[in-house]
């Protein structure tokens, strides 16, 4: 059968906004994906939806997520 990949924005009042990709997730379409759906509900620290919390799959730790995230939401990256 086919099989789905789903990408979710959860905050703390549930899933705000989400993405449904057949087959597997390429680090392209999750850089899509932050641009379009998770950029936009960011603002700066320490104000509501200024965390990005990822997992540690591999399409996460690309240096095109890094700087989505640092150029053009403006928040700063930590790692653990």
């Amino acid at each position: 059968g086919k099989r789905y990949s789903i990408l979710p924005i959860l905050t703390l009042d549930g899933i705000v906004a989400y993405d449904i990709i057949e087959g597997s997730v390429t680090s392209e379409q999750f850089v899509q994906f932050l641009r379009e759906h998770v950029i936009p509900l960011t603002n700066p620290y320490p104000g509501p939806c200024s965390v990005l919390i990822l997992d540690n799959c591999s399409i996460h730790h690309s240096e095109e997520v890094r700087k989505v995230i640092e150029d053009e939401a403006g928040q700063s990256i930590y790692s653990y």
